[in-house]
């Protein structure tokens, strides 16, 4: 999930550190407003021993993704041809039905966990207190010795009621500890619809050479 890739959205806020200890900082780069949700740039810094234990992790999770990735594909072949089997057996549309059903429990199956601590918890309280963690739709991370960095973006929708809600982040396992922030984004819903469309931008042709 993410936002209409064919929208230009509308910056709403930017510059907001949400935690930090000695040698960890998370912070909001930006956050961008669009008609269907919001947009979280962030940036997370680390170094000296937290920045080995951030880079560690990451690593361990990429192989994980990959061998479950691996697996995932593995399953969906096997999925695949116990599908035409039973296609000659039973008839297209039982087989149908079946591969659907063979389909969700492989999905399920495979599921990214929270808990594998390789990145940023970043999420937002519910009105009934409770905390629905976000995904990251897109990141990108540098690792050495000494020093870490993830950039990370994460799809909030719908919009925030009254442009009004509370960030929970944290990631313990490198010693980030949870920290809540209340946010408040005055006028939300009427900014988010100023979003344009890029190609209102690209049909206007007396702003743009001829391709030669």
């Amino acid at each position: 999930m993410g936002p209409d890739e064919e929208l230009l959205g509308v910056v709403v806020h930017s510059g907001l550190v949400l935690g930090r200890s000695k040698n960890v900082v998370v912070a909001v780069r930006r956050i961008t407003a669009f008609p269907t949700g919001l947009v979280l740039d962030t940036v997370v810094l680390a170094r000296d021993i937290h920045a080995e234990a951030a880079g560690r992790r990451a690593h361990v999770a990429a192989a994980h993704r990959q061998a479950t990735e691996t697996a995932q594909r593995q399953d969906e072949a096997a999925a695949a041809q116990d599908t035409m089997a039973a296609a000659q057996r039973e008839g297209t549309a039982a087989a149908e039905r079946h591969h659907a059903l063979q389909q969700a429990r492989i999905e399920r199956r495979h599921l990214p966990s929270f808990d594998e601590g390789d990145r940023l918890r970043l999420g937002v309280t519910t009105p009934g207190g409770e905390r629905r963690w976000l995904d990251a739709y897109g990141s990108t991370s540098i690792d050495s010795e000494d020093l870490y960095r993830l950039e990370a973006s994460y799809w909030l929708t719908p919009l925030p009621a009254d442009g009004l809600f509370t960030l929970v982040c944290g990631w313990p396992e490198i010693g980030l500890r949870e920290t809540e922030t209340d946010i408040i984004l005055a006028d939300l819903a009427a900014r988010a619809a100023e979003a344009s469309a890029l190609w209102d931008f690209a049909d206007d042709s007396e702003a743009w050479p001829p391709i030669t």
